[in-house]
């Protein structure tokens, strides 16, 4: 027979199941994407690539490609700190997720 207290699950708080609470501002205006929460992705969720911040991560790209494309290189400044990217991994990172987001806008928008 299972006890009968009452369940705690609810009150739990999950790293990821919330907004980034740190009083932080986001790094762009029209997203919540904060330093932080990059360097969450990257230290904590594996994240290797811009595209797994700025697409898989924070869902930025799906949310606003023009503002992910305008954050790319502040989130690819901060991923190239933590992981020891050089200047030519930083921009071929760069040259992937432009191409990939330009599929992302409209097309009278795309470059």
């Amino acid at each position: 027979m299972l006890p009968s207290q009452p369940c705690v699950t609810a009150e739990l708080k999950l790293a990821a199941a919330e907004p980034d609470d740190t009083g932080e501002a986001p790094l762009h205006p029209e997203l919540a994407l904060t330093r932080t929460a990059v360097l969450r992705a990257v230290r904590h969720e594996s994240a290797r690539r811009l595209d797994d911040v700025l697409s898989r991560r924070s869902r930025s790209l799906l949310l606003d490609a023009r503002a992910a494309l305008a954050l790319a290189p502040t989130v690819a400044d901060i991923m190239a700190g933590e992981l020891g990217w050089d200047i030519r991994r930083r921009t071929r990172e760069l040259s992937d997720f432009i191409a990939l987001a330009q599929a992302y806008l409209p097309p009278d928008q795309a470059k």
